[in-house]
């Protein structure tokens, strides 16, 4: 299963894992039986794999192989099949609705991995998964100074400094921000496209997630519950979206529900 989505803890959003052809074929049946089975691809991250099961092994039989070769745990595994999650383990794959030619997007990391990330590297603090500073601060630079004098949006999400909260799964979108031309935008996550869309009152940009190759972050000084955002796209990151008054808490559950756990590595 080669591994755009997530589990953190305790909502982590998905890290890129590759699985050889070898380790694909080991999440199909038995050769040489004669049960009825069904193809789908399972999505995890960038990359997908086909995989073929008996129609009436359960969601429960699919998770455990998962774990057995990504090593997440079924029990943080999430599996979601056209925007619903499969909530019921002990259900068949033909019950669950899955058919041939489905897409299953699964969410979730292994745990050493979240450990590693909670941890941080030696004598880290808070905040490191920052860009690093430049010698004139962000917040200062005319292009982004102008924006900011704008001052917080209405209907902003209260911002928190010095922490991170988890992003869970119940929050689909981030309201209140504004974009370079200081229009006011709104974050919205569609999972089930793999894609951030970013909607004000002119336009909608619709950013697949694989296309988002850096997030990068620097805290508005005298406004440090707030951050500027970049958003680094296309091949390279040469190209910036930029964002002003995200919640300066949940940038790191943007980076894990966006690149995966291993960006704050």
């Amino acid at each position: 299963m080669s591994g755009d989505a997530q589990l953190s803890p305790p909502a982590v959003e998905p890290e890129a894992a590759a699985v050889d052809k070898a380790s694909e074929e080991s999440f199909s049946a038995a050769p040489g039986t004669s049960v009825e089975e069904v193809t789908f691809k399972i999505q995890f991250g960038k990359n997908s794999s086909d995989v073929k099961r008996p129609f009436d092994s359960t969601v429960g039989d699919l998770k455990d192989e998962i774990q057995k070769q990504l090593g997440i745990p079924s029990n943080l595994q999430k599996l979601m099949c056209k925007g619903s999650a499969l909530k019921l383990d002990t259900a068949t794959l033909r019950q669950a609705g899955i058919k041939d030619g489905i897409k299953l997007l699964l969410i979730g990391s292994n745990p050493s991995a979240v450990d590693a990330a909670k941890a941080g590297p030696s004598g880290a603090a808070a905040g490191d998964w920052d860009a690093p500073k430049v010698e004139e601060p962000v917040y200062k630079q005319a292009q982004h100074a102008k924006v900011l004098a704008k001052g917080v949006p209405d209907g902003a999400l209260p911002g928190i400094p010095g922490r991170q909260v988890p992003m869970d799964d119940s929050m689909t979108a981030i309201p209140g921000l504004l974009n370079s031309q200081g229009s006011k935008v709104r974050m919205t996550f569609k999972t089930e496209l793999q894609q951030l869309w970013l909607g004000s009152e002119a336009t909608t940009q619709k950013v697949p997630y694989g296309t988002i190759s850096k997030i990068e972050s620097w805290p508005i000084e005298g406004n440090e519950g707030y951050s500027i955002l970049a958003l680094h796209l296309g091949a390279g990151g040469t190209s910036k979206y930029w964002l002003y008054f995200f919640p300066s808490q949940y940038i790191s559950g943007l980076k894990i529900r966006i690149l995966g756990i291993e960006s704050l590595l």
